[in-house]
């Protein structure tokens, strides 16, 4: 981070900075136009800001001591402990939140970073997450006194530019913390403030015109087949049973604070910083007391069936061991606990019935959940958390942790008639970190909780808590009808077949609501009334190459057998088309699961999957040039032709992306990048030689040797003069192509060598070798015709001939032989390149 301005001016100049922020503090409101500015304007202190600030109001922070922190006991955290105190913050809409002061949540990509920052503000590392490939979270105490109020407004500003409105604080701390924040966050520091955390449970209820309830649960409005919630949990349970799935199998993690055990939680639990008998130590929505709201959550999920006692959930007769969480009130310990406890029990479902409103520092609150809920996620849960009970739009300005996390399957609640619940949170998009289904805002509830002794159910338990673990315990339904299921696949079943719409006008976004009986039936392969969809192309496991196009061939029919048109979509890449046969043109690299989407006239949706791999194949190089077993005189330069095929990119790789090192001995005596290269004459020198070139990844080398000259002895100087140059030649019907050469050469003692003395070979890939003119007079060793028919190689047109590929290389060797069989050399690379019509 780059220091504050004020933290390198003069001593006198912080003594004026210093001076206007204490007389804005004391009048109680502050805000700034610029870095350097700092204006007071005293307002008493009875003066409130009204809730419902606008996006036109300028952004500023106020101290208002009548604003009370909460008074909640918080845990000691971390290997050091600590005295932590709490403060609160209050939006422009008036709603306070709580957070743990001089704390903040940091992230780091290594220790040089983190000793950076701990070194600008004073820090102590309290407790840490373990570290990942990227970086490594920690809780730290800061010196908030270090942070200047005064830039607190700027920082925010240029941090998230579309903050508005007034902010009030407890107490200067808190504002010294958000200062504290706000520079980090314009400097791009990725940090989270330690805010605490509210259960989601509505004490008193909300109201409805319910029908009597009765002992048998098939008549329950939120667990019955039909009707407008149309869930059918009771069925599902019988459907189960038909196949022989409904068994103890699956195991839930609940993290809550007020666990109670009664006669309706699982015979087999496990307690993780859990008391029996102790009660929540927060308030649920609106400060209402839930001391037993953990209690009330098992409940909803896992109430055992049809044993006298008590309510029921849908998870009762298939959890086998319930894994029970303590929560704590701040963010920190809450995810800390969990993770700690998912990656000891590996549950398959997790439920998380709090919820945590963000203004401030949003992005930073977004990222950290999602990396936190990754990992949980990656012990094989499937999360499942409520969408909280404000009546907000999730999708707005505020950003709703943990609901809003990709990794979480966020859970609203509805009423009996199928629509939203009046204080339910709902969403306007559909997305994975919008609300993503819904389940009964209320269910049945123990009259005590506190007291197992007391079996009466003649009260509700009410907010989205309820609504959460209800699905959660769906999702366990789902699971014990196929125990290969991945969280991710039951995920998929749950939106898939869950009944959509009816929810209202104001929920613009996923209308899904839970369909039990649909999920059980499509998890056991039963036919249900929903779309069936089939993949023909591509398979799954197909390994595809890069730039290679993949056909997507699917068909999709409604119940009444009528064609769908099918969404297909990739993991990777989104939507690739909308058709039952398309194609895209390629792939990114990687593993793709390929979804296949159709959604019929009643909105019920079906879908299928595929993975797909794409992988980069691996690239092939060889050596033309120099030849293989070449030997020459010291002072003559090497042509080096390397070839290379990249079979993804149907080609060879860039030249940038080949390159030549050659050695004499051990010693390196020339490199260069591309195919194409020379080792200059300078350089040769008697000795032995390897040449190695590399292309993308892929290497080949080749040995040649240089022979010193006796004393007085002389080679000739060979010189190709047609082509002069490189030649690059396009080859349009497939035929071999002709190529004019010529050529000169002189010697020291013979002069002028004749064109009968030279002998002219190409080189291919592959290790062609080909003789294009060979001189009457040159020697071959074998023996001598008394007659011989003159036959000169100074110039002549030969054929170089096509390879498999789209580019063919060649490189054209002249010897030049003198009276005493000395050789000299020079040598041409030709490239032919077929060209499409």
């Amino acid at each position: 981070m780059t220091p504050t301005r004020s933290a390198r001016r003069p001593a006198a100049v912080r003594r004026i900075l210093a001076t206007a922020v204490a007389t804005a503090l004391a009048g109680g409101l502050v805000t700034t136009t610029s870095v350097d500015a700092v204006t007071a304007a005293p307002a008493p202190a009875s003066v409130v800001v009204p809730p419902g600030s606008t996006s036109g109001e300028p952004l500023a922070f106020r101290v208002d001591p009548g604003l009370a922190p909460p008074r909640l006991p918080i845990d000691p955290v971390g290997r050091l402990g600590t005295d932590r105190e709490l403060g609160v913050v209050a939006g422009p809409d008036g709603s306070p939140a709580g957070l743990v002061l001089d704390e903040v949540m940091v992230r780091v990509a290594d220790q040089a970073e983190l000793d950076a920052f701990l070194t600008r503000w004073g820090g102590q590392v309290l407790d840490s997450f373990a570290p990942d490939g990227q970086g490594q979270d920690h809780l730290v105490r800061v010196d908030a006194d270090r942070a200047d109020p005064a830039r607190l407004v700027d920082d925010l500003r240029a941090a998230e530019p579309g903050q508005s409105g007034t902010y009030r604080v407890g107490d200067e701390r808190a504002l010294r913390l958000l200062a504290l924040a706000a520079a980090e966050w314009r400097a791009g520091t990725e940090l989270v403030l330690d805010w605490l955390v509210e259960p989601t449970g509505i004490a008193d209820g909300e109201v409805y015109e319910a029908p009597d309830i009765t002992n048998n649960v098939f008549d329950w409005m939120f667990m019955e087949y039909g009707g407008a919630m149309d869930i059918g949990v009771a069925p599902a349970w019988q459907l189960l049973e038909a196949k022989g799935k409904l068994t103890k199998q699956v195991k839930y993690l609940v993290q809550d604070g007020g666990f109670q055990s009664n006669p309706d939680f699982p015979n087999k639990v496990s307690l993780h910083s859990v008391q029996w008998g102790e009660t929540n130590t927060n308030d649920c929505t609106g400060g209402t007391p839930c001391p037993w709201h953990a209690t009330d959550v098992v409940l909803a999920a896992m109430g055992r069936v049809d044993n006298g006692y008590g309510t029921a959930g849908p998870a009762g007769p298939v959890v086998d061991e319930l894994v029970a969480v303590r929560n704590g009130i701040d963010y920190w310990t809450v995810l800390r606990r969990l993770e700690k406890a998912a990656e000891a029990s590996h549950p398959d479902v997790v439920n998380l019935s709090f919820t945590r409103d963000v203004n401030l520092g949003k992005s930073w609150a977004s990222k950290w959940t999602d990396r936190r809920m990754k990992h949980v996620r990656d012990t094989g849960a499937l999360i499942v958390s409520s969408a909280g009970n404000d009546t907000a739009n999730v999708d707005g300005d505020t950003l709703y942790v943990p609901c809003e996390s990709t990794h979480v399957m966020c859970v609203g609640g509805m009423k009996t008639d199928a629509t939203v619940g009046n204080k339910s949170n709902f969403g306007t998009s559909d997305l994975t970190t919008s609300v993503e289904i819904y389940g009964p805002v209320c269910v049945m509830g123990l009259k005590d909780p506190g007291n197992p002794a007391v079996n009466e159910t003649h009260s509700q338990f009410c907010g989205t808590s309820a609504a959460a673990p209800f699905v959660g315990g769906v999702a366990a339904l789902v699971m014990a009808a196929d125990p290969s299921l991945t969280a991710a696949q039951v995920r998929d079943i749950l939106n898939d077949t869950a009944n959509v719409g009816g929810l209202g006008a104001k929920v613009t976004g996923s209308q899904r609501r839970v369909n039990a009986l649909a999920a059980v039936a499509k998890a056991l392969g039963v036919k249900v009334d929903k779309p069936a969809v089939s993949i023909s192309a591509p398979t799954t496991g197909q390994h595809v190459g890069v730039g290679q196009s993949v056909d997507l061939w699917g068909t999709a029919t409604d119940f009444l057998g009528k064609q769908l048109p099918i969404t297909w979509i990739s993991s990777r890449d989104g939507v690739l088309g909308h058709e039952s046969q398309t194609f895209v043109p390629s792939l990114s690299a990687g593993a793709h699961v390929i979804t296949a989407k159709a959604t019929d006239g009643l909105g019920r949706t079906g879908s299928a999957t595929v993975t797909v791999t794409v992988v980069d194949s691996p690239t092939t190089a060889a050596i033309i040039s120099p030849p293989v077993g070449l030997t020459l005189a010291p002072g003559q330069s090497v042509s080096l032709v390397g070839t290379s095929h990249d079979p993804d990119a149907f080609g060879p790789v860039p030249d940038a992306e080949a390159s030549w090192t050659v050695r004499r001995g051990g010693t390196v005596v020339h490199q260069q990048t591309g195919h194409q290269a020379l080792l200059p004459a300078g350089k040769v020198t008697a000795g032995s030689y390897t040449a190695t070139f590399t292309a993308g990844g892929a290497s080949a080398q080749r040995s040649f040797t240089v022979t010193a000259l006796l004393a007085g002895q002389n080679r000739p100087t060979a010189t190709i003069t047609k082509p002069a140059a490189a030649l690059n030649l396009s080859a349009i019907d497939g035929k071999p192509k002709t190529v004019a050469f010529a050529g000169t050469a002189t010697d020291v003692e013979d002069g002028a060598v004749a064109g009968t003395r030279y002998r002219w070979t190409a080189y291919g890939d592959g290790g062609v070798k080909k003789v294009l003119c060979q001189g009457s007079a040159v020697p071959t060793g074998g023996p001598v015709d008394d007659i011989v028919l003159p036959k000169s190689c100074a110039s002549f047109s030969g054929e170089l001939g096509l390879s498999k590929g789209n580019v063919t290389t060649w490189s054209v060797w002249l010897e030049v032989f003198d009276s005493t069989g000395l050789v000299g050399v020079d040598s041409v690379p030709v490239q032919i390149q077929v060209a499409t019509p």
